[in-house]
């Protein structure tokens, strides 16, 4: 199958690209790493499929910014969702389980606009947190791994490791699911908790406001397709994994 992948050589993209190249699929990357901007997409004429997971991410940062997630969240979804729906071609995007509280902050404001305005052959994917091999590494885990965690708090996350997601998003494409689907591990964790089981010695705090308390995601749609996570946080060895 000829697949158009966003935010190819990103954190997903990566570990996504390549396991759909292992299993014969043409990937046509966007991202800009590769000088390929999302400001220039043109969907090309043969392609079958696009997953688009290319997004400024980053919560905190989001809210110095909106105006610039806006326009690279949801402008260019817009426009990629708008030759999707024009070529009739099947759509998986992005997008995040804060769009649960889309409220509470920018970033999850402009997962739930690009939900609202998905064409009608799409699927969006609510992903709970992604851990792995090349996240940020200002996220939770890459911090845990290399020690330069200052604080932990009391929030309760759904930890899914990317292989999951990958696992995941190729059980969608298999199945031409649409609508939106939660793709978590379904349990819950506490933050503090991880951080001590994993030897870090940080002080507590309270969390923000424009962050949820939880973001579980019992995932029952994707689930009920035969997926299932395979690795559980709280018995993985994350200096491996991460």
């Amino acid at each position: 199958m000829k697949i158009t992948l966003t935010g190819s050589h990103g954190f997903i993209g990566t570990h996504l690209s390549k396991a759909l190249e292992e299993q014969g699929h043409d990937i046509d990357c966007w991202d800009l790493k590769i000088g390929k901007s999302l400001d220039a997409f043109k969907l090309p004429v043969d392609t079958q499929l696009v997953i688009h997971l290319a997004a400024k991410a980053d919560v905190r940062a989001s809210l110095l910014d909106p105006n610039l997630y806006w326009r690279q969240n949801v402008l260019n979804s817009k426009e990629i969702f708008r030759q999707c729906a024009e070529k009739n071609v099947h759509v998986i995007y992005a997008s995040s389980s804060t769009a649960k509280q889309w409220w509470r902050n920018p970033y999850a404001t402009t997962k739930k606009i690009c939900e609202e305005i998905a064409p009608n052959k799409s699927c969006g994917i609510r992903f709970s947190t992604v851990w792995g091999d090349g996240a940020r590494p200002t996220m939770l885990i890459p911090q845990i791994k290399n020690k330069t965690l200052t604080y932990a708090t009391e929030h309760e996350r759904d930890f899914i490791h990317v292989s999951d997601v990958v696992s995941g998003i190729t059980t969608i494409i298999k199945r031409g699911s649409t609508g939106v689907m939660e793709m978590g591990s379904g349990k819950s964790v506490r933050v503090d908790e991880l951080v001590a089981y994993n030897g870090i010695n940080v002080p507590i705090r309270s969390g923000h406001t424009y962050e949820q308390e939880e973001n579980i995601l019992p995932s029952t749609s994707l689930r009920s397709l035969g997926w299932a996570p395979k690795i559980d946080i709280m018995e993985a060895d994350i200096s491996v994994l991460a």
